[in-house]
């Protein structure tokens, strides 16, 4: 099926994520998504013309605005992300597509602290050497992430929650950010059309996709409460490493803003099951939980991640 029938798709009623995941197998075997949509909703074939009208629009802004538009039918579409229960029907992507190789998340609260940045900072520093930096670009640890020894990383990848017209439809703080990882050579990924604007649901969603497309994960910082339970929701069920910052000499690692931290490192599973809300750890799928408090536990987490590569690519 072609992306065009796949942009039809996507606007009917009825169809998600989990629909493209569950029948995958048919629609690339099938040319026309009309049957599709007569099976899911038959009454929405009454605006097949007007569904139609708007993908031939996303795809002339994709055109005009070097973003390029990937079907989860393709062969190019990351694999990893076919891994969770519902991955974009279309991944739009502008930048060093390359980057996707070898990835990591580094993630923590907006409302960070002078620790948490600095520690966000030298993990950036020593793991963009080996590792394309993925998060959410946002302020607080995210940024601190990929901007450290006064400029920015060449190998940031930012899930927006916008569409790439970013300028448009991304505030003017994030739009700045985003302009700096393109500049510098790295990428920006979204699951929405170009000119779709962020709103207040859109971020937690981006979430799982960070956590898709990284090997591993390191939690800086993050309250009980923090945003950073969205992306370990969706890590956690995967089979991958999770490293969490442990730093148990400082009085401010002692305070809230660092208690999802200590919870996850203290009970494990437990914690982590407690942090994102899940009843039961039944679902947790991680192959590895490492404490990070130093260089030394650097290299365990990255021999941990190249044991899992090297482990799927003999499959």
């Amino acid at each position: 099926m072609e992306l065009k029938e796949i942009l039809i798709l996507t606007q009917v009623k009825g169809i998600g994520p989990a629909f493209f995941k569950k029948n995958r197998s048919r629609l690339i075997c099938c040319d026309d998504c009309t049957n599709f949509i007569k099976e899911v909703n038959e009454e929405a074939i009454t605006e097949y013309q007007v569904y139609e009208k708007v993908a031939e629009r996303v795809l002339t802004d994709c055109k005009s605005l070097g973003i390029r538009p990937i079907s989860c039918l393709s062969p190019e579409y990351p694999k990893m992300l076919l891994e969770i229960n519902d991955p974009p029907a279309v991944l739009y992507i502008k930048g060093n597509e390359t980057l996707l190789n070898k990835v990591i998340a580094i993630i923590g609260t907006r409302h960070s602290t002078p620790l948490g940045n600095k520690i966000a900072e030298r993990l950036g520093e020593h793991f963009s050497q080996e590792y394309s930096i993925c998060n959410g670009l946002v302020e607080g640890i995210d940024e601190h992430s990929i901007y450290f020894n006064g400029k920015i990383t060449s190998k940031a990848i930012g899930i927006i929650s916008g569409g790439l017209n970013y300028p448009q439809t991304c505030s003017k703080a994030h739009a700045k950010v985003i302009d700096d990882v393109l500049n510098a050579g790295g990428l920006i990924v979204s699951e929405y059309p170009p000119q779709q604007p962020e709103d207040k649901y859109s971020g937690s969603k981006a979430s799982r996709i960070q956590a898709a497309l990284s090997q591993g994960l390191i939690l800086v910082q993050s309250g009980i409460d923090g945003g950073s339970k969205y992306t370990l929701a969706t890590f956690s069920k995967l089979p991958r490493v999770l490293g969490v910052i442990h730093f148990p000499t400082s009085e401010e690692y002692q305070s809230e803003k660092f208690e999802a931290n200590r919870v996850i490192l203290s009970e494990q599973k437990d914690g982590i099951a407690r942090f994102v809300g899940l009843k039961t750890t039944k679902k947790i799928e991680l192959t590895s939980i490492i404490p990070i408090q130093g260089k030394a536990d650097y290299d365990i987490f990255s021999s941990k991640i190249n044991k899992i590569t090297f482990q799927t690519s003999l499959f």
